[in-house]
């Protein structure tokens, strides 16, 4: 490989294969190939399935596959057969990292275990992010995030905080937490393998990440309850809703230090929980007296409060903020068009780090990466086109 261009980005010059399916591990190789990696992504005949995770007009090329798989090149092989493990291999020593996210054992009935990585490699690093370890009894249960949000406990905990029913997340909260964890790890291990020469296995559970990263477990650890009413959100009516950020009583207590119009409706001595029921609805109609949003949102300011409306998150990647920090990019979406996409937040004085392209289309790379980085000639590119190691998806992925 050439010498590495950093201004394009602080990791040109490293090469990632990615062989893991839907958020987990395929995030890893965005937030890689946003800072400059080449990444190459391996998926299966039938295509990596959050292809599918989508409203029936999107699948294919979906929203979700589309985040977790930017940048990338793409290959369509068939790991079941030796001569896709071959190919594998193959790429796996041209390569740096490897990323999996398959269950334990998994990636060693397909006769690439870390023992075999490492011997065709010995400076590659393998990630593996899983649900529970390798060495849990849980092992060989399914983890997706959903399943993540209910035994790490963090749905229960967000339900009793906001003292509703349990519910689900609407988002891929554990997969992105331990694809960030996992991220972190393998820069560290670069950093060893470039010292050492010498690559090393990185295991990042799911459950452990999740529990690691939730900021509330070490409250959730202390002898005695933290009983505090913690970051209220208020009705202002039709100012809409507005969060704040603080214990309850030191949101009064600046609130009437700056307003003292504002009169405490509870009797002197009243014990804590009839302060707070009495004086939440009297901030209220504070909120509600008052002529605008942003007169609220000024004077809870004013008053040394952190404080902003709850908006929709399409008005959050729409709006004045977004616009202001360049926040959508267009990307090819592989069908003729364009779809927005959130660029990655690091921004380097010097080095690069920017989406650098859509993401690739089932085995769309397969004869370049083949021919090009492996060296293969076309009669055994064709030969393995002919058996069904390498194969190709529509050109809308639809």
């Amino acid at each position: 490989m050439s010498d590495p261009d950093f201004a394009r980005g602080a990791l040109d010059g490293v090469r990632v294969l990615d062989l893991s399916r839907v958020v987990a591990g395929p995030y890893i190789g965005r937030i890689l190939a946003d800072l400059g990696a080449d990444v190459v992504k391996v998926e299966p005949p039938e295509g990596d399935q959050v292809r599918q995770i989508a409203p029936k007009h999107d699948r294919g090329m979906s929203a979700l596959f589309t985040f977790a798989n930017l940048g990338k090149r793409g290959v369509c092989l068939d790991l079941k057969q030796a001569a896709g493990r071959e190919v594998a291999l193959d790429l796996v020593r041209v390569s740096d990292a490897v990323l999996e996210n398959f269950r334990p054992g998994v990636l060693d009935r397909l006769g690439l275990d870390w023992e075999t990585i490492h011997a065709a490699n010995p400076r590659a690093i393998l990630v593996s992010v899983n649900g529970y370890g390798a060495d849990s009894e849980w092992r060989d249960r399914m983890a997706y995030a959903p399943i993540m949000h209910a035994i790490t406990g963090i749905m229960h905990d967000q339900s009793e905080y906001a003292g509703q029913p349990v519910a689900q997340r609407n988002e891929a909260h554990a997969d992105t937490i331990a694809s960030l964890h996992a991220a972190v790890a393998l820069l560290a291990a670069l950093r060893v393998a470039e010292r050492t020469g010498r690559g090393q296995r990185i295991e990042v559970p799911m459950f452990d990440a999740v529990l690691a990263t939730y900021t509330e477990a070490n409250n959730a650890l202390l002898p005695e309850p933290d009983d505090r009413i913690m970051n209220p959100i208020y009705d202002a009516g039709p100012h809409g809703v507005i969060a704040t950020a603080g214990p309850a009583h030191y949101v009064w207590a600046l609130v009437v230090r700056a307003h003292p119009e504002l009169t405490d409706p509870a009797p002197p001595g009243s014990d804590i929980p009839t302060k707070l029921r009495l004086r939440r609805p009297a901030l209220e109609a504070w909120m509600v007296s008052q002529p605008s949003r942003e007169a609220v949102l000024e004077k809870l300011a004013a008053a040394g409060i952190a404080c902003a409306p709850v908006i929709p998150i399409l008005e959050a990647l729409t709006g004045p903020l977004a616009r202001e920090r360049d926040l959508l990019v267009a990307v090819d979406d592989r069908r003729g068009g364009t779809r927005p996409v959130v660029r990655s937040p690091a921004r380097f004085s010097e080095s690069g780090n920017r989406i650098r392209g859509g993401a690739p289309r089932r085995g769309e790379h397969n004869r370049e990466i083949l021919g090009g980085l492996l060296g293969y000639d076309d009669a055994r590119i064709r030969a393995l086109e002919e058996n069904a190691v390498i194969s190709r998806g529509d050109p809308d992925e639809g």
